[in-house]
C-alpha cells in the first residue's frame, strides 16, 4: 500500500495546485466586478452633494438622539456606509460570482481532479477494486471534531454525487462559518469597516471645520434648529463641486486598499477562504497517506 500512498499523494497535491489556480481564476473576476462596480456606483453615490448632505443630517439625528452606553453617531455612521456598500456593491455582485459558491465549486473541482488520478491506481497495482476501494474507506477525508464527531472517508466524498448528502460536508461547512462568523465566506466586516471609518472621520473632520449655527438655524431655533445647525455642516454645493475629485481620489484610494485585504482574506485564508472546504480535505487526506511514509 505505500506505494499507492506515495500516488495518492501526489495526486491530491496535483489536485490541489490545479483547484487553487481555478478560484483564483473565478474570484479575479469578482475582485474585477467589485472594483468596476465600487468605482461606477458607490464612490459617484458616496460623493455627491445630496448623499453628504443627507449623510450630514443622518449623523445630526445620531447625535441628537445618542444615549450613553449605545453606539456612537460614527459607530451607527460606519453600519450606514457598511450596509450600502453591500447593497450597492457585493450583493449585485454576488448574482455573477457568489463566493459561497466559489468555495463548494473549488471542493468539487478538487474532488474531480483526484478522482480522475486514483481511479485507475487499481490497473497499474495487483489490487483489487474492492481492496483498494477499503483502502480509500481508511483515509479520512472530512474530520470535524463536534459532539458527535463527524467524519467522512476519501472514498466517501469521491462516491457521492451530492456532497450536502453527507452529515460531515455540512458540519464543515458550519465550522467554516464560525471561523467567519457568518452563514458563508462573505468578505470579512472588519475589511469594510476600515473604509467606513476612514470615510467616516473624514466627514466627521470636515464637520468640525464647518460647524456652527447658520442663519437658517438661528431663525427655526430649538430642536429644529438644531438639527439644520448640524445638517450644514455639509459643503455648500459649490464647494462641494470643488472638493468632489479630491474625496473620490482619497475615496477610491482607501476603497482600493480594503479590497485589496478582502481579497487576502477570501483567496489566501486556508481555514476561512473560498478554498476552505479544499483545503480541509486535502490536508486530511496528505497527513493520512503521508505518516507510514515518514
Amino acid at each position: 500500500m505505500r506505494a499507492i500512498d506515495e500516488r495518492i499523494l501526489t495526486a491530491s497535491v496535483h489536485a490541489k495546485h490545479e483547484s487553487e489556480a481555478y478560484a483564483r481564476i473565478v474570484m479575479e473576476e469578482w475582485q474585477w466586478r467589485v472594483r468596476q462596480r465600487t468605482y461606477e456606483v458607490f464612490i459617484p453615490w458616496y460623493s455627491t452633494y445630496w448623499t453628504q448632505q443627507w449623510i450630514a443630517t443622518k449623523v445630526a439625528w445620531y447625535k441628537l438622539m445618542y444615549t450613553e452606553g449605545e453606539a456612537t453617531p460614527e459607530e451607527r455612521l460606519v453600519s450606514y456606509l457598511q450596509e450600502q456598500f453591500y447593497e450597492q456593491v457585493l450583493k449585485p455582485v454576488s448574482s455573477f460570482v457568489d463566493p459561497q459558491t466559489v468555495m463548494e465549486d473549488t471542493a468539487v473541482y478538487y474532488l474531480r481532479e483526484l478522482k480522475g488520478q486514483l481511479d485507475h491506481l487499481p490497473l497499474e497495482y495487483p489490487i483489487s477494486v474492492a481492496a483498494f476501494n477499503q483502502h480509500l474507506e481508511s483515509i479520512p477525508a472530512i474530520v470535524v471534531k463536534v459532539v458527535p464527531l463527524q467524519e467522512a472517508s476519501l472514498y466517501a466524498v469521491l462516491r457521492a454525487a451530492d456532497l450536502s448528502t453527507l452529515p460531515a460536508y455540512d458540519a464543515l461547512l458550519e465550522e467554516i462559518a464560525a471561523v467567519n462568523d457568518a452563514a458563508n465566506p462573505t468578505p470579512s466586516p472588519d475589511r469594510l469597516q476600515i473604509v467606513a471609518n476612514r470615510a467616516v472621520a473624514k466627514l466627521v473632520d470636515s464637520m468640525a471645520l464647518r460647524g456652527g449655527a447658520t442663519t437658517a438655524s438661528t431663525i427655526v431655533g430649538g430642536f429644529w434648529g438644531l438639527v439644520i445647525s448640524a445638517g450644514s455642516a455639509a459643503y455648500g454645493f459649490m464647494e462641494h463641486e470643488h472638493d468632489k475629485p479630491a474625496m473620490e481620489a482619497q475615496l477610491r484610494e482607501n476603497l482600493d486598499a480594503a479590497l485589496d485585504l478582502i481579497w487576502q482574506d477570501l483567496v489566501e485564508d486556508q481555514r476561512g477562504g473560498i478554498a476552505a472546504l479544499m483545503y480541509h480535505m486535502s490536508t486530511q487526506i496528505e497527513d493520512a497517506v503521508s505518516h507510514p511514509l515518514q
